[in-house]
């Protein structure tokens, strides 16, 4: 867990906030896609007016908060990955919600993240933004939050049943939560911090604007899912997936895994979720609650293997572009001089 430090992570979040905005690029490039910080819920909401992030047309960064554990959560940039995962959830939602009544199809709904802070009992203070959110209007117009998504890359599996319990235990309309967790096999490091420059300049690597998806190459053509090189290095790690449904026990409202872990990366296993409507919204069966959730997986998987290669493409371009930015920094001080 990263100690506080208010002024420091107030500064940095300013920079990449106003330069996002102002010209739709990150002026502050983070190493990492998320920090978990200790804090007090006083300090989090200084730093989350300080930031200013809600009143800026920008989607990241993002801080969320955890006020059992008094922890916050700063997400700079979701991955492709994340993105692919996150989206068939909506879009499954849409298919089978096309056939019901127009009374019901206009009070439910699943959106991308969107931040909620309706929590209560030792989460209250919470703010959380899920990858996928699903509400549900109710007759007197409240607008309930009954399901949630989260989606966890660099997070570890134990943070992600953190944020599971976050939305079960401190929402009490929360009927389901999908943890995704994304495991890369070794964790990615830079070879920038294993390589100095001369060696990355010997391996001739193509101008970082000129990069392109056929330049990656798997370790292995019959492992799908297994590491991924470009010129010799290995960009991205050997990944594997899996999906939990977490829901409430009604006897001790803790929140409880339901069934088995399910992995659906690498290919194989996990076709089909038995789920129904019903697990994400207040619906009875005549209102289309039986309904099943179509979410099938093999497009998905195509989906992931180009996302795979464009996360090789984009760790790629970051380091080519660091060293040519270096290159060019000593050339500066050398004409300078």
């Amino acid at each position: 867990m990263t100690p506080l430090n208010l002024t420091s992570y107030e500064a940095r979040f300013k920079e990449s906030v106003v330069a996002s905005k102002e010209r739709s690029e990150w002026k502050f490039k983070p190493l990492f896609s998320m920090e978990r910080v200790q804090m007090p819920a006083s300090y989090f909401h200084k730093l989350d007016e300080a930031l200013g992030c809600g009143e800026l047309d920008i989607r990241w960064p993002s801080i969320s908060f955890n006020a059992r554990t008094c922890t916050g959560i700063i997400q700079w940039m979701p991955s492709g990955i994340h993105e692919v995962l996150a989206s068939p959830f909506i879009g499954s939602n849409e298919i089978a919600t096309q056939d019901m009544r127009p009374d019901v199809l206009s009070r439910i709904n699943a959106v991308g993240s969107q931040k909620v802070d309706a929590f209560t009992g030792a989460y209250e203070s919470s703010k959380k933004e899920p990858d996928v959110l699903f509400k549900y209007a109710q007759q007197n117009r409240d607008v309930l939050c009954t399901a949630a998504v989260e989606i966890g890359f660099a997070e570890t599996y134990e943070e992600l049943v953190e944020d599971t319990k976050l939305w079960i235990e401190g929402n009490h309309d929360i009927r389901t939560v999908i943890l995704i967790k994304v495991e890369e096999d070794p964790r990615y490091s830079s070879p920038a911090s294993r390589l100095e420059d001369d060696q990355i300049r010997e391996l001739d690597f193509p101008d970082f604007r000129d990069l392109r998806h056929s330049m990656v190459v798997p370790q292995d053509p019959n492992d799908s899912f297994g590491p991924l090189q470009l010129n010799g290095l290995i960009w991205v790690g050997k990944m594997s997936i899996f999906l939990e449904i977490w829901k409430r026990n009604e006897t001790t409202g803790k929140a409880m895994q339901q069934g088995i872990r399910m992995y659906f990366v690498p290919d194989g296993g996990l076709e089909e979720l038995d789920l129904r409507l019903s697990d994400f919204y207040p619906l009875t069966a005549a209102d289309g609650g039986n309904i099943r959730f179509p979410l099938t997986w093999e497009r998905l998987r195509r989906h992931l293997r180009m996302a795979r290669n464009e996360l090789a493409l984009v760790r790629c371009r970051d380091v080519l572009r660091e060293l040519e930015q270096r290159e060019n920094d000593i050339n500066d001080l050398d004409y300078s001089n």
